[in-house]
């Protein structure tokens, strides 16, 4: 992996802005149907309830035409995918065959309704619209503006030839000349505006590319970072980039991003999220790529869907202890195990495909290694819900079983839909982890359950390590053990995903437009020992 990725502008004939330029073509033609339906509504009313020479027929027309026009822009934008050059010839075929409608208006008009003055407002203000709507480059629109201003000086002159507003006006090639005046300074403003909103919309851009990658919508936030989904240059598969802004790289915070995507890149288990890159960007940003997982964590599962039943706790939790297995084997401990730090998708045609990430946390257990003591003295890291005694008591003895007690609360949570413990704050939180006995999890499901896992459960909440089981594997073959009345299997998993699809898709959607960067004070802290032990022993 690269130390450093140079930070670059994203080119411009990139999937995105094929993607920003359909979507603008839409919204122009959107914008010129409703401009365009305002003005015939009026132009019917004037013809209607005024008495005027022919009407306002020839504005009838040319506002029809208008509507016609962009609605066929609208319609050929809104759906499927365009080629990036099949939206520029959209784009200008559009706007000239809207210039030449507005200049065919201007014949139908009398010399003394001075057409060439009107046609200029029409044609101004279509540009006008288009220079704010469409992403453009200075260029292209200078010349679609010139190329207007010449139709239209050009008509001045043909439609004035031997005639004049006076016996002593001005000559047609005199209010050609007007017009092309005008028309310069409307070509000079749209050009303008494009390369103005162009620059800002290219600054953006760079300012979303970290490298190969291209950041799009917020995934959520941590202590460590922002996850966003990100597309690669070349590869097409969505990747999820986590970013450490430069404002929180210390050396603590980057010396941790950088044990966290180094550690979680030596593991390779199918239930634990793969890393594919990590750089550094020339203002400061450190940033890691790891896969994108299009699914739920056991947080969301449980707000969507309720407690679980025990055949589909006990498939999750197997593929969980598999991936604690290899981190355990190598040295490793997670010591943020929990709910949201566990996701369940699809993939490749198996459902419920558990992965375990954010090592953000995770801890060396080998004495050599320079990480083993990376804890600070008397501080205690992690989730206070799901966190065991050791962790508050001895943080920088916590081993493997501390991953096992944490587990055992998650199991907890999927069968009683609640935490083992609750308090009001974490000091509470923490008195229940040292001392109190969880009540069993069926006492709060919405099922029975069977006797044997329920007794594993409470197991892996025993306050002693050694009263724990003895090693992730040895927990899995446990879970295979515990008889249920309806295990859960890859047809059922995949029958709950098709019923809950559009229900995950509302909550993504939602989650995406209202994340908040406020934090739950009782599930990610650091609690010094120094200024809290004391409140705990009394609690």
């Amino acid at each position: 992996m690269s130390s450093a990725v140079e930070l670059r502008s994203a080119p411009r004939n990139t999937e995105e802005g094929r993607l920003l330029l359909q979507s603008r073509l839409s919204q122009f033609g959107r914008v010129g149907m409703g401009l365009s339906a305002t003005f015939l509504c009026i132009s019917i009313g004037i013809t209607w309830s005024l008495t005027l020479p022919g009407g306002a027929w020839g504005a009838i027309v040319s506002q029809a035409c208008s509507f016609v026009i962009s609605l066929s822009i609208w319609l050929l934008t809104r759906r499927g995918a365009k080629s990036a050059t099949t939206l520029l010839v959209f784009d200008v075929v559009s706007t000239l065959v809207g210039c030449a409608v507005y200049v065919a208006f201007g014949w139908s008009l009398p010399i003394y309704a001075r057409p060439e003055v009107i046609q200029m407002i029409c044609v101004s203000d279509m540009l006008a619209v288009r220079a704010f709507l469409v992403p453009s480059t200075p260029l292209r629109t200078a010349l679609l503006g010139a190329t207007a201003t010449l139709a239209i000086a050009g008509s001045t002159i043909l439609q004035y030839a031997g005639r004049r507003l006076a016996p002593d006006g001005p000559s047609p090639e005199a209010l050609a000349v007007l017009v092309g005046t005008l028309g310069f300074a409307t070509t000079l403003i749209t050009s303008l505006t494009s390369r103005t909103i162009f620059s800002l919309r290219e600054r953006v851009r760079a300012a979303l590319q970290l490298g190969q990658y291209t950041l799009h919508e917020k995934l959520g936030q941590g202590g460590m970072g922002v996850v966003y989904k990100a597309s690669h240059a070349m590869l097409k598969r969505p990747t999820a980039i986590k970013v450490l802004p430069p404002e929180r790289a210390a050396h603590h915070n980057l010396a941790r991003f950088e044990r966290e995507v180094q550690l979680t890149s030596m593991l390779t288990h199918p239930n634990t999220i793969s890393i594919y890159d990590y750089g550094r960007t020339p203002d400061g940003c450190f940033y890691y790529a790891m896969e994108y997982l299009d699914g739920v964590d056991l947080e969301t599962l449980v707000a969507l869907d309720g407690p679980q039943e025990p055949g589909r706790v006990i498939h999750i939790l197997g593929q969980v202890c598999g991936a604690l297995e290899e981190a355990h084997g190598i040295g490793l401990v997670h010591r943020d195990v929990k709910p949201a730090n566990i996701l369940v998708c699809v993939r490749g045609g198996v459902a419920d495909l558990a992965k375990i990430v954010d090592f953000g946390l995770v801890k060396s257990t080998i004495p050599e290694s320079p990480d083993a003591s990376h804890t600070a003295l008397n501080h205690i890291v992690g989730t206070p819900l799901y966190m065991p005694p050791e962790a508050i008591t001895q943080p920088d003895a916590l081993g493997p079983r501390g991953d096992l007690y944490a587990l055992g609360a998650v199991a907890y949570f999927l069968l009683a839909g609640r935490p083992p413990f609750m308090g009001h704050t974490v000091v509470e939180i923490c008195a229940h982890h040292l001392h109190s006995v969880p009540a069993p999890p069926s006492e709060y499901g919405e099922r029975p359950l069977p006797a044997k896992l329920e007794q594993l459960v409470l197991a892996c909440l025993a306050k002693r390590p050694e009263e724990r089981p003895a090693s992730a594997q040895e927990l899995a073959q446990k879970l295979l053990e515990c008889q249920v009345d309806a295990p859960w299997s890859n047809e059922r998993a995949r029958a709950w995903w098709s019923q809950h699809a559009e229900a995950i898709e509302r909550r993504r959607q939602k989650g995406a437009a209202t994340l908040s960067h406020e934090r739950d004070p009782r599930k990610d802290v650091a609690l010094s020992l120094v200024s809290e032990s004391g409140m705990l022993r009394r609690a």
